[in-house]
């Protein structure tokens, strides 16, 4: 099983229709910031198979090792980062929170829970 972080904006949606196709189990974890819970149905109808989508926040430490503990995860492949030059030149410190921390946060349960590989 692979958990997508952000997997319901436009690149993690894509990778997970193509991880669900190829056979895969996905878990999504997003916070719908950059994205719709309406994607999952989308992904379901491209793939043919749903994926368990999680709404929460790669801050949320505890969220994330539920997560691992609730799903045999084999991988992460992360995708939940803030990207826009001039929102992250306006805002900094939410870009520094969601993009180190929260990267820092989704290492740290990554882990605690013996996962070793990320994309």
């Amino acid at each position: 099983m692979i958990l997508v972080t952000g997997g319901l904006g436009y690149i993690g949606s894509h990778t997970c229709v193509a991880l669900l196709q190829a056979g895969r189990d996905v878990v999504i974890l997003d916070n719908f910031s950059n994205s719709i819970p309406l994607v999952a149905e989308r992904i379901e109808a491209i793939a043919g198979r749903r994926p368990v989508v999680v709404e929460g926040d790669m801050l949320d430490a505890a969220l994330i090792d539920r997560i691992f503990r609730a799903h045999r995860i084999e991988a992460v492949i992360h995708f939940a980062g803030s990207k826009s030059v001039g929102e992250s030149v306006a805002e900094p410190l939410r870009y520094y929170r969601n993009n180190v921390a929260g990267t820092l946060s989704l290492l740290g349960g990554m882990m605690k829970a013996g996962i070793k590989t990320l994309v």
